[in-house]
Parts: structure tokens; sequence; C-alpha cells
């Protein structure tokens, strides 16, 4: 259906713009963790074969691993023939892994499909096996209109995969109540008084460091794995932009990362946080997870994250619950733009080269039911594509409610140009470095001074770049137009109705 997770990047910036946690048991007697064979399975009793099976599994998971345990577990039990051996690769190496087993002839049977390289080029090299002989209208009837989608998992007519993650922002910021109480930042209930703009994160982050006396400070995170400063830019995508991880700007067809300057308004905004002490200062050299920790032992106040984060916590500290989730902050009084979504959505594949194919489609049709991904949201990972599943009542704490209300609340309807033009799939502008992850490594640690000036270097490269594939798509014979990637009408706060 649609997404917005940290999953969907650069091919969803061209083509709709996007903006993808730890173990719990179904609650009692909810309903049955067994459920009967779902439409389009190869048979009730687990394929074809009745000898013993094993199917691998590959995702890179490391929160959300315990659901993923109780599925298997569930499937097991359902399917005794068969054996799910999972394995939970390293985030950022997850997709040369990938490569590297496809090439070596040995891909695992059920795989979460990585962002890059783009799901037409995993296609197109053979990594994918299709869906169709398996996904009947029957099955493909119980997921939510606008599901699937030429241009996003459909391709040619052919289906490889199905919406996982439901419609949600898929980054939050995450308040430490116990530090914000200690700096007197609460109402007059007690609450604490979360920061909606970027001057209040600013000023709560000064009254928190000053009220710590250096033993804690207003804000942290953790870049040593070089993918976590780009999060905190996605403060500009509540302020003005339809896309801050990319700055592509379907209104204009253009990459825009230094003529909307929201951008440099907020490497102005943080490196002034950065100036004054308001920011951890090991945040170069601590990875992710350990941020995480040092956030849920007080060392710093607030984080922006994932509802990831939660299932995390409950496992490295289980005793930390005293913490508030609200949406990103946005640099004026309201926000001025949202977290997208469109049509379609990726989640998990089939290889092609699997030797057990409707063993395989078991397996993948069991992630994708309606009972597993109840199971999801009462687990706290985060929202399915299934409104019956992304029900408040299914909070068990009240950060994932609070979660919850974001995700509901966060997210507007974009413009889908890709499923008139499914042809605008076929450009694929070549990566240009430093991308923005270099600059911003480059801005924060006093490498770059000229802060403008490499915004608009980066923005005229990618914009060749673009121009580029464009033009060598059209050599190729491929029917692209640059005016199929302009929408001027889109009204960034409200959804759009595609005409």
């Amino acid at each position: 259906m649609f997404r917005t997770t940290r999953r969907h990047v650069l091919r969803a910036a061209l083509v709709g713009v996007a903006g993808t946690a730890i173990a719990a048991c179904t609650r009692a007697g909810s309903f049955s963790p067994v459920p009967s064979a779902a439409p389009g399975s190869a048979s009730s009793t687990g394929g074809k074969s009745a000898a013993p099976v094993t199917i691998t599994h590959w995702d890179w998971w490391v929160t959300q691993g315990p659901t993923i345990d109780q599925e298997i577990r569930f499937f097991q039990e359902k399917y005794p023939r068969i054996t799910i051996r999972k394995t939970t690769q390293v985030t950022d190496q997850y997709p040369s892994l990938l490569q590297l087993a496809v090439k070596g002839g040995t891909a695992p049977d059920v795989f979460l499909i990585p962002g890059t390289p783009d799901l037409i080029e995993q296609i197109g090299q053979g990594w994918l096996r299709s869906l169709d002989q398996w996904a009947t209208a029957e099955w493909r009837a119980t997921f939510p209109p606008y599901s699937f989608a030429e241009g996003s998992n459909i391709f040619q007519g052919k289906l490889y995969t199905a919406p996982f993650d439901g419609p949600s922002p898929w980054l939050q910021l995450y308040l430490n109540d116990r530090l914000f109480r200690q700096a007197g930042l609460v109402d007059a209930r007690g609450n604490v008084q979360a920061p909606r703009t970027w001057a209040e994160v600013s000023a709560a982050a000064r009254a928190i460091t000053r009220a710590a006396k250096g033993d804690a400070f207003g804000w942290g995170f953790g870049d040593k794995q070089k993918f976590v400063l780009p999060w905190q830019m996605m403060m500009c995508q509540t302020s003005g932009t339809p896309d801050a991880q990319t700055s592509f700007d379907l209104r204009t067809g253009t990459y825009t990362w230094a003529s909307n300057p929201v951008f440099l308004d907020w490497i102005t905004f943080f490196m002034g946080m950065k100036r004054d002490g308001l920011i951890v200062p090991d945040v170069m050299s601590i990875d992710d997870e350990t941020a995480r920790v040092h956030f849920a032992s007080g060392r710093f106040a607030m984080l922006i994250g994932g509802v990831w984060v939660q299932s995390g916590w409950a496992k490295t500290n289980p005793n930390f619950t005293e913490y508030t989730v609200v949406g990103l902050p946005h640099e004026g009084p309201v926000p001025t733009s949202y977290f997208y979504r469109t049509p379609g959505g990726v989640g998990f594949g089939i290889a092609s080269q699997t030797k057990l194919p409707d063993e395989a489609w078991l397996w993948f049709s069991w992630l994708n039911s309606k009972e597993a991904a109840i199971r999801w949201v009462q687990a706290g990972q985060g929202l399915r594509v299934f409104p019956e599943a992304n029900k408040l009542e299914y909070a068990r704490t009240k950060p994932y409610r609070e979660y919850m209300q974001v995700a509901l609340e966060g997210t507007r309807l974009a413009p889908a140009p890709n499923l008139r033009h499914p042809t605008m799939e076929q450009v694929k502008p070549q990566q240009t470095l430093p991308d923005i992850q270099g600059i911003l490594e480059g801005i924060y640690t006093g490498q770059i001074s000229d802060w403008k000036g490499a915004l608009l270097d980066l923005q005229n490269r990618q914009n060749a770049a673009f121009a580029a594939a464009i033009k060598d798509a059209q050599s190729r014979g491929i029917a692209v137009d640059l005016a199929w990637w302009r929408v001027p009408d889109w009204n960034l706060t409200r959804d759009y109705v595609q005409t």
C-alpha cells in the first residue's frame, strides 16, 4: 500500500516521494496464532512434498527479531515439516551481502528487500521471483485498496512483493521525561512540555543542559555507522520539503538542497546547538544503538528514532519507561509539509533461485497475513498495511500509543506519476559523492565551512545526474519526459487527489 519508511529513498523520490521493535506475546484469547491456509497457498499441509525441508530467511531486523522468531514458531507449529532458518545481517552491509549471495547461487529463499539497488534493478538482475502463480485475486483482495501498483511492486504486469509497513512517519522525537522534569519543563499537571518547533527544541536543550550541570545534554545521536546525521535533518520533513531524505521536489522536478532554504535553515539551527554545547560531544564516535542506551540512561534528553527503539529499550533497558513520543518538530508554528505515502509498497520477496518455491510462498504469505500483522502491532513493532491491525487498543504502553497517534496523523497522500508513466522506473541517476551524509559530516566536524556552497554543489551534481539519466533512458528507446516529474499543483499540507 503506502510507504513512508527508511527503506524507501531515491526510487521513491523520483516516482512518488517517501518520506522503513522487541518481542511480546499476543494478547491471551485475542485470536488464534495459527491461521488457516492463506488464499493462494500451495497447500494447507505445507507445499507439494511431504519430506522435511528448510527455508532460509534473511532480514536486517535486530530489535524486531524476537517477533519474527515468534512467527517462525507459530508457522512451524502449523507446518511441522518446514523449518525456517533465519539470518539477521548487519544493516549497512545487508545489500552487499545479499548481492554476493545471489552471485554465488546461495540467495535466501525469502528475504527483506533492500533499498539498494532499486527494486526494478533487482528484478532485472534476476534476484526476485514473480508471485503471480500464488498471488491470486482472492489473496490480493485481503489487502487494502491501492496495495499493489505498477511501478511500485508490479513491473510489466508481474507482482514481486507486497506492502509490509503501514503509513506512518518512520521517525519520531523521543523525550527523556526525567531530564525534562529535572529542568522544570512540565505543565501545571506535571506533564512534559514537548517542543513542537526548532526554537522550542533549542530552548529545551539549553534548559536541560544547564540544569544537568555537565551530567547530561539536551540532544544526542550516534553517527559512527555514518547514516544517522541525515536523520537529524529529517526535521525538515515537516518544515516545507516533500522529501528531506533526498531533497527531490515533485512540484519542480528537481533536487532542492540549496534552492529550498529549509535545509540551510536547519543546518544553522543545528550547528547553533552544537556551538552552544547542547549536543553530546562524542556523537561521531558512538553508534546508533549505543546512543539509544545513553538516552535511556539519562545522558541526553532528546533523540530522533523510529518505533524500533521502543522494543530495543525493552531489551537493553527494561526499567526505562519514562519517555514521551511526539512528531518531529517543525521550523515554524505549524507543519508546512508531512511524511508522504503512495500506492504500492515493498516488503519481503522470494528469491528466483529458491528450490522450494511453494514452501517459500507459504512463509511469505504467513508474514503478510492479517493475523501476523496484528501480532506485529501488539508487539510494539509499528503499524502494518492492514487497518484492522492498527488499533490504538493494541498499544500496550503509553509511548507506543503516542507513537500510533503520531503515525495515524502524520502522513499525507502524495502524487504518484509513476502509476500513469511506469517507464519512469527506467530512469536511473548515478550516485554522486559526497552525498548528503558526507556533506553533513564535513559540516558537523568543521571540515566544510561554506554550508550553502556545499548544498548548491550537491544540488547541481544530482540535477545533472538526473538529466543525464533521462537522456540515457531516451537513448535506449524508453519513452520518458521530464514533465512527468513535475506536479506544480501539489499542496504539501493536503492529500493529493490523483486525477
